[in-house]
């Protein structure tokens, strides 16, 4: 899988099993090797079962490699709306899931040593100025929804609050290391894996077929782990809408990294936490600057605001830098279960509204259950079959109004032509009309022009340009390509096609 930027997590990442040739069988097939995937194949495994795990890129190459890596329950001011949606003991159970994930997690990393920079950490959701109203008001749902929360104004941070939501016996760790261990233990116990493996289909009914074009696996269980499921069938694309968020980060000394982990409330939005570097010395990472991807042209201003926030509050400079695309769900909670109700067999985990790391474990700890056809008191809550728009109907017609905006805006706005293609510099793409046709134009720093149908090869939506990360991306739902074309995320399986001209 191409990657993006200089994401720190990925920095010693590297092709570690083969690619898949031929046919196999399996109890189950995994596709997708990040946090939900690898979990999910080492739980199986550690079950019993014949575990085949399929990645397009690399172990953890996608969304997983490119987070800041938190394991909370404190996902921002998420308990008064769940609890205004869903009611309290909705709020209750999610809080309580999240919580058993990173249990889960740190128990994982204990009993198999798994060195991934595991550490114990606070988390804290802050405001840096202005009234704390809106903060009080989420503390005290957070109590109600069982979440040992206390406000404060005193923190790590190298400057100060004006109030903070304090969460204690929470976690994070290094999300590569993380994963690259748990598949090694699933390929101790039994699974096998392959990489650089793209599954483009899954047909029949039991065994169900994963397409893939090296081969095929026939498995009794197919779990879709692809951060948005590339089967469009449970409709998951229209419950779940794209958001694109950019990081940073940068080498500080351990007297003056921050310990706690911080996501802020004030706009935009701030995400600080620092993890051990080389030499005794830590690095901190910065996150923020979301929006709808596709849509942003200037995605170096986010970059740039980052590194300034970086420069001013910690004198630290950028080293690292990196972006991904994550879902939000319409009704603010993930989908786990079957895809759709007539196909037992295949599984999905999707929405994890940029908090993978807790979600994704949780989600891997429901799918085991479902497959091994053991009780899970929160897979009800969790149906990934579910519409409920009495909760979600506003959400749901706001964001799948804007795709179908998208879809056709940009098949007759007005765009450049070839002109502008031909005045490309070293490094820059845009799309033009040349010709009737939508061209996705790049040209590389050795000065060749490449052309590509700026159609998205999921649903149709014309791409837009990120200059910053050098990516294609689709503002629908979601789908990135690298600079030549080629598949970065999903839910999208082809590349974009060459367009000559």
């Amino acid at each position: 899988m191409p990657r993006l930027n200089t994401p720190y997590w990925l920095e010693h990442a590297a092709v570690a099993h083969p690619a898949l040739a031929g046919e196999l069988e399996a109890d189950v097939a995994v596709v997708g090797a990040g946090i939900t995937g690898a979990t999910t194949a080492l739980l199986l495994a550690q079950a019993g079962k014949k575990v085949v795990l399929l990645d397009s890129g690399e172990v953890c190459s996608g969304a997983t490699g490119y987070t800041t890596a938190k394991l909370t329950v404190g996902h921002s001011l998420v308990y008064g709306e769940l609890a205004d949606r869903h009611g309290v003991d909705v709020a209750r159970r999610y809080a309580a899931s999240n919580q058993a994930a990173i249990e889960q997690v740190a128990r994982i990393v204990d009993e198999h040593g798994i060195e991934c920079d595991f550490e114990r950490a606070s988390n804290f959701v802050y405001v840096e100025s202005g009234p704390t109203d809106e903060l009080e008001r989420e503390a005290e749902a957070a109590r109600r929804a069982g979440v040992a929360a206390e406000l404060t104004t005193e923190t790590d941070l190298p400057y100060p609050v004006a109030g903070a939501i304090r969460v204690d016996g929470q976690a994070q760790l290094h999300p590569w290391k993380y994963v690259a261990g748990i598949v090694g233990l699933a390929v101790a116990n039994g699974a096998q894996v392959f990489e650089r493996t793209r599954a483009t289909g899954v047909g029949g009914s039991r065994p169900y077929a994963v397409e893939t074009a090296g081969g095929v696996v026939r498995a009794e269980h197919v779990v879709l782990a692809t951060q948005l499921p590339f089967l469009d069938r449970g409709l998951h694309f229209a419950k779940a809408h794209p958001t694109a968020s950019y990081a940073i980060a940068g080498e500080i000394e351990a007297e003056r990294a921050p310990r706690g982990m911080y996501i802020s409330v004030d706009q935009p939005t701030r995400s600080v936490r620092s993890t051990p570097g080389a030499e005794g010395r830590r690095i901190v990472v910065v996150g923020g600057e979301g929006h709808k991807p596709g849509e942003e042209p200037r995605t170096d201003e986010r970059y740039r605001r980052l590194e300034q926030f970086l420069r001013e509050r910690f004198r630290v400079a950028a080293a690292y830098r990196w972006s991904t695309h994550d879902y939000v769900p319409v009704d603010g909670l993930p989908y786990i279960g079957r895809l759709t109700p007539g196909r037992e067999g295949i599984l999905v985990a999707t929405g994890f509204a940029k908090w993978g790391m807790t979600k994704g474990t949780l989600a891997a700890g429901i799918l085991t259950d479902v497959i091994l056809g053991r009780p899970n008191e929160d897979a009800e809550l969790y149906d990934a079959t579910r519409l409920d728009l009495r909760r979600s109907a506003r959400t749901f017609a706001k964001e799948n109004g804007h795709v179908g905006l998208a879809f056709f805006r940009d098949r007759v706005r007005p765009r450049p032509g070839r002109g502008e293609i031909d005045a490309l510099g070293l490094g820059e793409g845009t799309v033009a009309r040349v010709g009737g046709k939508q061209i996705a134009a790049y040209r590389d720093d050795e000065g060749a022009l490449h052309t590509r149908s700026a159609r998205c090869t999921h649903l149709g939506c014309i791409v837009g340009w990120n200059p910053a990360d050098r990516a294609w991306e689709c503002p629908c739902h979601g789908s990135r390509f690298d600079a030549l074309g080629g598949l970065v995320q999903g839910p999208a399986t082809a590349d974009l096609p060459s367009e000559p001209i």
